[in-house]
Order: C-alpha cells, then sequence, then structure tokens
C-alpha cells in the first residue's frame, strides 16, 4: 500500500502503473480480479485490492467493483480472519468515503441537488435521547461511534432513544451500518429500497432523511415523487405509478417490486422472488440484503414514529 495520493498527483499502482487519482480504467480492474494474475488470491494481493478501494471509491464503486471485491473474498479468502477483516474495513471504508453513484457519474454536492419537500421538520420529539451531560461512558462510546461513522446524519433519526438502552443501541449501530454501508448494493438501489419502507410504514422523518441521500445517491425528483406514499401505499401503486419509471434498469425495477410486495403482503410470491434472483445472476445473498435492509428501515420507522421524531436539515 502507498501513501493516499494528492489530488493532482500520479502515482505507481500495483496492479495498473501509472495513473491519475479516481481514474482507474475500470473494465481493467474488473478483468484482473476475475483473471489468474490474482491467483492465487492471497492476503497481499488482497491488501493491493484494498488499497485501491480506499485510494479510488467512487470509480471504484460507483463501477460495480465492490461488488467484484465481495464476490472475490467470499470465493477465495474465506475462512482467512486476517484477510477478511481487512478487506472489509477497505470495503466499508471505502463506502465511508466514497458513497455509491451511477457509472460514469459523481455524487452531486448539497448544494447541487434539488429542494425537496420534507413534511417531518415541525415534528416535537416525545423522548430525543437521554442529554448529554446525563450520558454513561457506555451511552458516550456508542454516541461518538456513531458521529465518526455518519458523518453527514450524525446523532439524528432513532439513535437518540437507542442510546438510552445500550444493550439495544449497539447492535443496532452495528446493524444500520452493515445495511448501509456494508452490502453489495449501490447506494441509489439502497435508497430506493429505504424511500420505499418509510413510504410504506408512514414514517414521514425516515422520508424526509433520506430523499437528500437517494438524490445525491442519483435518484431522480420523478422517481421519488412517484413513490406512493401513507394510506396510499399499495404493490398495484407501486406498479402504476413507479415501475414504469424505472423499466430501464432491470436490477431497480426487480427490487422496488420486491420490497413493494414483501411490505404489503409481509413475503414474496415464488414469481418474485425468482425474478428478483434471475436480476441478480442468481446471487441469493443479495435477495437477503434487500430484506434485511426492509427489515432494518422498519425498525428505523417504528422507533421514529412512535417517538415523533423530527427531521433536521
Amino acid at each position: 500500500s502507498t501513501p493516499h495520493p494528492s489530488n493532482d498527483a500520479h502515482h505507481p499502482c500495483p496492479l495498473f502503473g501509472t495513473l491519475p487519482p479516481n481514474r482507474l480504467p475500470v473494465e481493467r480492474i474488473v478483468s484482473v480480479c476475475d483473471s489468474k494474475i490474482m491467483q492465487p488470491f492471497t492476503i497481499s494481493r488482497m491488501l493491493t485490492l484494498s488499497s485501491i478501494l480506499l485510494r479510488h471509491p467512487i470509480t471504484c464503486l460507483s463501477s460495480g467493483i465492490l461488488v467484484h471485491s465481495t464476490r472475490l473474498l467470499s470465493r477465495n479468502i474465506g475462512s482467512s480472519n486476517a484477510g477478511s477483516s481487512a478487506f472489509r474495513s477497505a470495503l466499508v471504508a471505502a463506502k465511508l468515503r466514497g458513497g455509491a453513484t451511477p457509472k460514469g457519474t459523481t455524487a452531486p454536492a448539497d448544494d447541487d441537488i434539488p429542494d425537496y419537500p420534507t413534511t417531518s421538520e415541525n415534528f416535537i420529539a416525545r423522548y430525543n435521547g437521554p442529554p448529554d451531560d446525563e450520558m454513561t461512558d457506555e451511552q458516550r462510546e456508542i454516541r461518538d461511534d456513531i458521529i465518526r461513522t455518519r458523518p453527514r446524519t450524525g446523532i439524528s433519526g432513532p439513535f437518540g432513544p437507542w442510546l438510552a438502552v445500550p444493550e439495544i443501541g449497539w447492535p443496532s449501530q452495528q446493524l444500520g451500518r452493515a445495511c448501509r454501508y456494508g452490502t453489495t448494493l449501490t447506494m441509489r438501489e439502497s435508497e430506493l429500497i429505504i424511500l420505499l419502507t418509510g413510504a410504506r410504514h408512514k414514517a414521514h422523518a425516515e422520508f424526509d432523511i433520506h430523499q437528500g441521500e437517494a438524490l445525491r445517491s442519483g435518484l431522480t425528483m420523478d422517481i421519488i415523487s412517484a413513490i406512493p406514499r401513507d394510506d396510499e401505499f399499495s404493490m398495484g401503486r407501486v406498479k402504476a405509478d413507479l415501475l414504469p419509471l424505472l423499466a430501464e434498469n432491470e436490477r431497480d425495477s426487480a427490487f422496488a417490486k420486491y420490497t413493494a410486495e414483501l411490505l404489503e403482503t409481509s413475503t414474496v410470491s415464488d414469481e418474485t422472488y425468482q425474478e428478483t434472483l434471475k436480476a441478480v445472476g442468481g446471487e441469493e445473498s443479495v435477495l437477503v440484503e434487500i430484506t434485511s435492509i426492509v427489515g432494518y428501515y422498519t425498525y428505523v420507522a417504528y422507533t421514529l414514529n412512535a417517538f415523533n421524531i423530527p427531521f433536521k436539515k
């Protein structure tokens, strides 16, 4: 691994030679990952790929290299605890630093996303967790971890109430981090699932929080506006209003249908299961990820609703 390069420096890369930062040849890195060059997939080569992820997060994540990397990890390292830990740390760090955007684009800055309507800013919280000066050391440790790993949102949403019970707050933070940053889904795909979940559960704060995140990830306002909300949410409305806008993207369309059906019926039909499985190339682990995101953000929605948590822009 070499030090992180400056923004305008050209630097030697162990696999690709001298390249400008954030301009990796995507096709080349994918072909290298799948070729004999990386076989056997040793820990040293794994660390090299981890270094590339850390140095070029936006390029790697937006190109889908995260998916290739994760599959390499599960296929070739498996039982290597040291390798697995180091590689997963690189993946999470890359997502935290770079986000995920559609291929060939970069995430828009806050000023570049359009204004969007919110409905929960004036909510008055029934309970927003323990005050800072009354927190135990364990609560402060959890709070600091949330702030460190969620620099954009910090202690907002459900985390305040969860801090009241560290035995719940700590695993909730870890599960949330895994669902948000540790899956093979792009941020665009994750945000689509989260918005559908918030819409179904009438979680206005959840929907408000994630509208901005969805716009940053590449979802457009017309797609977000087409999501039926509150009492209007139904599989029929999702099919009529949302799916036509996602028709050109097989994964988006399949994920939306799977999510909406799961939210409406608490299960999915054999047909929907098989359609989604086909859209993800037969990787059933991806269906586990989708289902887990729906489950976690349902938990978030219940917390936000019960304690009337507002959205803070």
